[in-house]
């Protein structure tokens, strides 16, 4: 009897590899958020052209991708009415400063630019998002800082129109206030 069980545990065990697996499938019409997505499509290039630039203090992306209205949604405004985060001001000329701004505050900055992606939804709207490390120094507390950051940003047609950005700010907020102080 032994001898029985262990070979027909290994022909289970191989039927269990070898079985089908079944994916539930939603259709564009029961799932309007069903799509596809990809990293080497044209909008993925664009983001990855604008982090590019941004490690380089250039702006000028900014003012090709994005539309003067754009909303920027993260916790650094502290933009709140009625429990409800708003946009930050300034559209895409104030979001603009707000990069440039940075380098005043931290040299060798860098973000990895090897995981963007693009969402494409069966519904017509189309995401990209980045998963990425921010490194740069202090320029006033002289601090090597490293920050996991999330990014997605939001198209209609060729333009960025909304973007959320998810990062711990402590660090920031140190290195401001460290430059208040000398």
């Amino acid at each position: 009897m032994k001898k029985l069980i262990l070979p027909l545990f290994l022909l289970a065990t191989m039927f269990a590899c070898n079985a089908p697996e079944k994916k539930a499938e939603a259709t564009a019409s029961s799932d309007p958020k069903s799509g596809t997505f990809s990293s080497q499509d044209e909008k993925s290039a664009k983001v990855k052209e604008l982090l590019e630039a941004y490690m380089k203090n250039d702006s000028t992306k900014i003012y090709e991708y994005y539309v003067d209205t754009v909303q920027i949604y993260d916790q650094m405004a502290a933009n709140q009415e009625g429990g409800k985060t708003k946009a930050n001001p300034g559209g895409r000329a104030g979001f603009a400063a707000n990069e440039r701004m940075n380098h005043d505050f931290y040299t060798n900055i860098n973000v990895t630019t090897d995981n963007i992606m693009t969402l494409k939804f069966a519904n017509g709207e189309e995401h990209t998002g980045v998963w990425c490390m921010w490194t740069g120094k202090g320029k006033f507390t002289n601090k090597e800082v490293s920050a996991p950051l999330h990014l997605a940003f939001i198209w209609q047609g060729d333009k960025i129109v909304r973007e959320y950005r998810f990062f711990d700010p402590t660090t920031l907020y140190e290195e401001v206030a460290a430059s208040q102080k000398k």
